[in-house]
């Protein structure tokens, strides 16, 4: 009996450390990964990320991964997800490798990084069977600038590009830009790692233009921001005001009313009718980026005593006063060629005076161009003269301050903006600098715009002074000094005739006409 409690005894103090070690023993000797965990019956692959970072000597991402299960995998899948998109296959392996073991450990790079951003990654197993499991996403910083504005400014016709810095010491940053589709040249290079933006006052055209900042870091990496897409004027509508089926018919264009709901006035001569078409332009909501129309009113009226080709329009001056009636003017010729002006006063889009006046002036021209500076003063061209009256309060034409001869004889059109007189002829442009003593215009200092070729059909001023000119095939820019800048082409065939005007500042849109009575529409 003493030797059985003794045993006793002893196995009662090792027996649960005998059971432990049982236990360790059974567990080891039949572990199969089939039977991964006991919350998994099933045995359901599993994959994730081991280490995910940026190599700052070599400029990438290296992503590496271990998956582990027994189903067949057919691929391999890095994924991104950047500041733009949600996540996108950037790279692949195939699953052959893991198809033999339990546990299959890989990893990607990824070398097309967008500087200045946090860019996620995670990785998928795609089974061949059908379904994947992927990996929890992370986060990395990608260092150098990322371009996050750009700002047009289609007044002064100008870019300011914005970055911001993200991580990484800075060498140099580098301003790129590329005519869409074209090649990238460098247009701006500084060492000045605080600087965060430039300013872009080089761009000849109005093709879409692609940018993007490239950061030099001190390690010697180079990495290049995502790109920017930006186009000062694009289309963005056409439609027909009224189809115009005469050799005589003409289109002109003009901001009508500045305080009510249109924002553009077309004018149509036929032989014995002038219309008026008041227009709204609205960016379209249900279609973006596409401008829409409508008729906000028309107005007929009696032209027996203009020759329809000779009229011309000028809209109403910005600086009516609020409240008061605004005010457009129609000039042209009658049948024996004596200059006539015709007022049109209206109220919210609605016309409330026709009071036509001639005066003491016959012109053997075949039209006149009409223009009015901010003084409501008026230009007249006609037979080879410029005459220019002042402004009276209700007649609208006061008395002749200046006169002088041109050098040829019909101008193909006319406009006035701060102390300089515009005039476009059939195959140049002049620019001539107004010299007034008091409220007489004494001298027009003339100097001729240099181009080879160029046809005009008309052309406007914006409110920063720069010149568009309306080709038969394009649209010219020109600085207020008369320096050309900028153009583009127009969309299809030429224009044998034609007008072209903006909406109201606020709206900026360019409005071009041709000779069908189509209006072309171009957005900013």
């Amino acid at each position: 009996m003493i030797y059985i409690f003794s045993w006793y005894k002893a196995m009662k103090k090792t027996f649960p450390h005998l059971v432990f070690a049982c236990a360790v023993g059974i567990l080891i000797g039949c572990y199969n990964p089939e039977r991964d965990l006991s919350i998994d019956p099933y045995n359901t692959p599993l994959i994730h990320i081991l280490e995910a970072a940026y190599d700052a000597n070599a400029g990438v991402v290296v992503v590496q991964w271990e998956y582990l299960g027994q189903k067949r995998v057919e691929n391999f899948v890095l994924q991104r997800r950047d500041n733009i998109s949600g996540f996108r296959n950037i790279e692949r392996s195939s699953g052959t490798d893991a198809q033999d073991r339990y546990a299959t450990v890989g990893a990607f790079q990824d070398r097309e990084l967008f500087a200045g951003e946090r860019l996620q990654y995670r990785v998928v197993a795609e089974h061949s069977e059908g379904g994947l499991v992927s990996t929890s996403a992370v986060e990395i910083p990608i260092p150098g600038a990322g371009l996050r504005e750009i700002r047009r400014n289609p007044i002064a016709l100008d870019v300011q590009l914005v970055w911001k810095l993200e991580a990484g010491e800075v060498a140099t940053y580098e301003v790129i830009r590329a005519p869409e589709g074209g090649d990238y040249e460098t247009i701006f290079v500084t060492q000045d790692a605080q600087q965060t933006s430039f300013l872009d006052r080089s761009i000849p055209d109005n093709r879409p233009y692609i940018y993007a900042i490239r950061t030099h870091m001190s390690t010697g990496v180079k990495h290049t921001s995502r790109s920017i897409r930006m186009q000062f004027y694009r289309e963005a509508g056409r439609y027909v005001v009224d189809p115009l089926i005469d050799a005589n018919e003409r289109i002109r264009l003009s901001i009508p009313d500045p305080y009510g709901e249109a924002d553009m006035l077309a004018l149509i001569v036929r032989p014995n009718q002038i219309l008026f078409f008041y227009l709204q332009h609205t960016l379209s909501v249900d279609m973006p980026n596409t401008l829409s129309h409508r008729l906000v009113s028309s107005d007929a009226q009696n032209a027996g005593y203009f020759r329809p080709k000779s009229v011309d329009l000028v809209g109403p001056s910005s600086l009516e006063e609020e409240g008061a009636f605004s005010r457009a003017y129609i000039s042209g010729l009658d049948s024996i060629g004596r200059v006539g002006i015709v007022p049109i006063e209206w109220s919210r889009n609605t016309k409330v005076q026709w009071a036509p006046s001639f005066l003491n002036w016959v012109s053997a021209s075949s039209h006149v161009r009409l223009a009015q500076d901010s003084q409501r003063r008026f230009y007249i061209a006609t037979g080879g003269q410029l005459r220019v009256y002042s402004s009276a309060r209700f007649s609208g034409v006061g008395s002749p301050i200046g006169a002088f001869d041109l050098e040829y004889r019909d101008p193909v059109d006319i406009a006035v903006h701060k102390g300089v007189i515009w005039i476009a002829w059939a195959n140049g442009i002049q620019r001539g600098v107004l010299f007034f003593s008091g409220e007489v215009l004494d001298n027009i200092a003339w100097e001729s715009v240099l181009h080879t070729q160029i046809e005009p059909r008309a052309l406007t001023l914006n409110a920063a002074g720069q010149v568009f000119v309306l080709d038969r095939t394009q649209v010219h820019v020109f600085r207020a000094n008369g320096e050309e800048f900028f153009s583009w082409p127009l969309p299809s065939g030429t224009f044998s005739a034609g007008d072209l005007t903006f909406s109201r500042p606020s709206l900026n849109f360019l409005h071009l006409s041709d000779e069908s009575g189509g209006v072309i529409t171009y957005v900013p």
